[in-house]
Order: C-alpha cells, then sequence, then structure tokens
C-alpha cells in the first residue's frame, strides 16, 4: 500500500540546498583528483557518477518543490 506524506517546502529548500552543496564538494574533488600527475581513473569515473546522480536529484527534488510551492522553485 502506498502512503502519501506531506512535505513541506521549508524541508525541500533544505534538501536542495544540501544536494547542491554535496554536488560542488564532488566537483572538487573530481577537479583535484583531475590535476594529480596520475588520476585514478576509477575513482573519477565513481565520483562523476555520483555528481550526475546529485545532478538527478536536485532535479528531481526541483521538481517536487515546483509542484507544491512554485514561487519558492523558481527561486531556488
Amino acid at each position: 500500500m502506498i502512503t502519501h506524506r506531506k512535505i513541506s517546502p521549508r524541508s525541500l529548500v533544505a534538501r536542495m540546498a544540501t544536494l547542491r552543496r554535496r554536488h560542488r564538494d564532488v566537483d572538487a574533488r573530481i577537479l583535484a583528483e583531475e590535476k594529480r600527475p596520475m588520476p585514478d581513473m576509477a575513482r573519477l569515473k565513481r565520483l562523476k557518477q555520483e555528481k550526475l546522480g546529485l545532478k538527478d536529484a536536485i532535479a528531481v527534488t526541483r521538481t517536487i518543490l515546483g509542484r507544491i510551492a512554485p514561487d519558492t522553485a523558481r527561486a531556488g
């Protein structure tokens, strides 16, 4: 059985901030790894996959926020 729960715009805005911070952190880790003399290609691949996952999570969160609080989604 699927249960529907209320999600507050405030919690979605906080989630967006967290996801964006994590996205920036992963991006910085990618740049640092790429600057190494011999970058670990497997690590770079994992980091880039993580970054794409975060980008997708941001998009989904923005969509949900846009449905429940359109003005808030545009500002975020």
